[in-house]
């Protein structure tokens, strides 16, 4: 073969195999983008992108009672029945992805005639949105299980509130404490103890035996008030001779006028506010190895202490109700000694202190009540420091120093913790201790000279030491009694977006509620700062506007030299009570 021919067979055979190459290759492309658009129209492998019909079926399936079948079981189905359709079958709320498993093609619904806005009587609207119900941060409105229970009976199902049966929310209520994993799946719910039954954190069942703990141990203390009251009747004021006095007979001077002394004329009120404070720091202290003073976990440590700490709720209780009972008593003494003319001196400037001391009572009424950091407390922190803001001049720069910034947050609860804890206690501990050296310093209570006294026998203070421990017993009695009959209020606690979060609860805290009426009637400065600094005034004035008792009027009610200071007070006090009144009714 000649050589150009054999060079041009050559070159056809390359370019042949190179043309075929390219046939492979464009073949081999061409297979490729057909798989991969048969995939993209929805040939994947089930369980890609969507779940298929197998699927979709096992999650709207019923679910099945066991051979034994507790609340949570029963609860269990009727979510099926009601509740999952809006909350999804695992609690995850309407959700889009839900939307499409659950309804598919009937996703139409949200257009149809029968739920839209202007359905039929026979038909519903369907909710654009439903909230999660299991999970981290659901149900954060729910303090307990009978809150949560009690919103379920009156406000669901949706679209016909108040269809649920008793049985079946209290079901409904189990369940859903079960899947969040507050109720042991072993466990049972136990309806008595929903009170005590937390949302939020693991149930414990000691709850209910240290209740009963806590009333067994009332119930002691009354019979223990039984016993000294029947030991008093056969027992001799006289002590025996050579008994050298206790530490807290030397806090008492050696005798008191006999008609002096009778309740009746003190109410007790000065001593019951020394025990009531002593019990306010015992327990203030035993909360303090537990609160948490961030905003993020203010509120969970209180919930922590009340359903989580070994006697917590008991320690809370008479902690809150010594508060507010120390608020009544502290009042009541401060009564008593304007209407016994016991301001004048050489008791004048002790009356001051005890002015004072009130006042520092409110104060701490308040920052503890901040201190709880839930929506409870919301609406009463916003307007008190608001408030601050009305006054000229220093207005803003006084909010600043109080909130800590340009609003309530995290600095807010540092400072109010820190008044609470440090700044009001030491101020409060030097003023209570100089209070009662004043009432020894001045000559005990008022009483008129021993000449013109009516009755000359005089009480000692060994029988004095022991009227006050019957008080005190008959009060710790009364705190522990009500402690565990009515907890203290707990709220869910201040979520992150609460500036522009709707408040829950709007009100102060009842000591204040005389304030919250006063601003409806006019401008905030004049209602809520210039009226009660007004009221605070007058009081601190009448020792000076009203000098002197006769010597033959005192150590008695209402003296006539001191009537006008007493009509201003009860006026004063009546009015207090009257706008307290009216905001509760309102």
């Amino acid at each position: 073969m000649p050589l150009n021919s054999q060079a041009h067979t050559t070159k056809r055979r390359a370019l042949g195999l190179i043309l075929a190459g390219w046939l492979i290759l464009l073949l081999a492309a061409l297979v490729l983008v057909t798989t991969q658009n048969v995939r993209a129209a929805g040939d994947e492998p089930p369980g890609d992108t969507e779940p298929d019909s197998a699927s979709i079926d096992s999650r709207l399936a019923k679910p099945v009672l066991p051979d034994q079948p507790g609340m949570a079981d029963h609860g269990a189905v009727k979510y099926w029945g009601v509740c999952l359709a809006c909350h999804g079958d695992v609690g995850q709320g309407l959700t889009d992805e839900w939307r499409e498993a659950g309804f598919g093609e009937d996703m139409n619904c949200w257009q149809s005639k029968c739920h839209s806005p202007n359905h039929p009587p026979q038909g519903f609207e369907i909710p654009r949105y439903a909230p999660a119900v299991v999970g981290p941060g659901t149900l954060q409105r729910f303090t307990t299980a009978s809150e949560l229970r009690n919103y379920l009976y009156e406000k669901m199902p949706w679209w016909d509130p108040g269809a649920l049966t008793e049985d079946e929310s209290w079901n409904l209520t189990a369940f859903l404490l079960r899947e969040n994993g507050v109720l042991p799946k072993e466990t049972g719910f136990n309806i008595a103890e929903a009170a005590l039954s937390p949302v939020h954190v693991p149930i414990r069942g000691a709850q209910a035996s240290e209740r009963a703990g806590g009333l067994t141990l009332a119930a002691l203390l009354g019979l223990a008030v039984l016993v000294t009251v029947a030991g008093s009747r056969f027992s001799n004021d006289t002590p025996v001779p050579g008994t050298r006095p206790s530490f807290f007979d030397h806090l008492h001077p050696p005798s008191i006028p006999l008609q002096q002394a009778r309740w009746r004329y003190t109410l007790g009120a000065g001593g019951l506010s020394v025990f009531l404070v002593l019990i306010l720091l015992i327990t203030g202290t035993l909360e303090m190895f537990f609160y948490i003073p961030t905003p993020e976990q203010a509120g969970p440590s209180i919930q922590a202490i009340t359903f989580s700490v070994p006697f917590g709720a008991l320690t809370r209780g008479l902690h809150f109700w010594a508060a507010q009972v120390l608020i009544i008593v502290a009042g009541i003494h401060l009564l008593r000694v304007v209407f016994t003319g016991s301001f004048v001196p050489p008791r004048r400037f002790n009356y001051l202190l005890g002015m004072l001391l009130f006042v520092l009572l409110l104060f701490f009424n308040f920052t503890g009540y901040v201190l709880r950091w839930d929506e409870g407390i919301r609406w009463a922190l916003l307007v008190g420091t608001n408030l601050l803001k009305t006054i000229p001049f220093v207005g803003e720069q006084l909010y600043g120093f109080v909130v800590g910034g340009s609003q309530p947050g995290p600095a807010t609860l540092t400072r109010f913790y820190a008044w609470h804890i440090f700044g009001l206690t030491l101020v409060s501990a030097v003023l209570i201790g100089w209070h009662i050296f004043r009432v020894r310093r001045d000559g005990g209570i008022s009483a008129p000279p021993p000449e013109l006294r009516l009755e000359p026998r005089r009480l000692p203070r060994f029988e004095l030491v022991r009227r006050e421990v019957l008080a005190m017993l008959v009060a710790l009695f009364a705190l522990i009694l009500v402690g565990q009959l009515i907890p203290p209020p707990l709220k869910a606690p201040i979520a992150e977006a609460s500036a522009s979060s709707p408040l829950l609860d709007v009100n102060a805290p009842w000591f204040f509620l005389w304030v919250q009426q006063l601003l409806r009637f006019g401008d905030a400065f004049w209602m809520g700062i210039v009226i009660p600094l007004a009221a605070l005034a007058v009081l601190v004035a009448i020792p000076y506007i009203f000098p002197s008792i006769p010597d033959e009027q005192k150590g008695r009610w209402f003296p006539r030299a001191g009537r006008v200071a007493q009509v201003i007070v009860a006026a004063m006090a009546l009015g207090w009570l009257a706008l307290t009144i009216l905001e509760l009714v309102r």
